[in-house]
């Protein structure tokens, strides 16, 4: 009550000369009738000081393709799927905190992994909307937005394209490049 609480580590240990470290399961059983448990994984809040950060790593290896990381919602065979949402901390005083998400530099003898944002396929109705935008500034001025290629050293440099959709039935997908309005002077150039 006057200092820290104790840690709690829950871990397997190192395997031996020959073997891998066992595995570790978190989970809630599955239900016959009704939602199945939920989990929770968080840490306490704060006072004074800060919330404790929480990190989810794979570690390093010495051969194969490095291990995965995957953060999936819920199916549902009646009705949508389950949201996923990252989203970084809010400042309720100053600033919201940064959200990065990139591949890793190569080693010597490789590229850069790909990046993707793309919804899904469906077999019946609209496919996902893909949002990129900066948020409404009060007292300020709205967020940048730049789609760039990078240099390189060889061969044509890389291309960028900006294609609206394709339809087996109706017109073709608007494309719409528009500057900015200025309400009280000038539209942007």
């Amino acid at each position: 009550t006057a200092t820290s609480s104790g840690s709690l580590k829950i871990r397997t240990a190192n395997s031996g000369a020959n073997g891998v470290s066992g595995m570790l399961v978190f989970s809630s059983g599955t239900t016959s009738s009704g939602n199945s448990g939920m989990v929770m994984i968080g840490s306490g809040a704060a006072t004074g000081g800060r919330g404790g950060s929480i990190a989810l790593t794979v570690g390093s290896g010495e051969s194969g393709a490095g291990g995965y990381l995957r953060v999936e919602s819920g199916a549902s065979k009646t009705h949508t799927g389950g949201a996923l949402t990252i989203e970084s901390g809010e400042g309720t005083a100053t600033s919201s905190g940064s959200l990065k998400i990139r591949t890793a530099n190569s080693g010597a003898n490789g590229v850069s992994g790909m990046l993707v944002f793309s919804s899904g396929t469906t077999s019946s109705g609209n496919s996902g909307m893909v949002m990129i935008g900066s948020g409404a500034a009060t007292g300020g001025r709205g967020g940048s937005i730049a789609l760039t290629v990078g240099s390189g050293e060889s061969g044509a440099g890389g291309y960028l394209r900006v294609e609206s959709g394709a339809s087996k039935t109706h017109t073709g997908g608007a494309l719409t490049i528009e500057s900015g309005e200025g309400t009280a002077t000038s539209s942007g150039s």
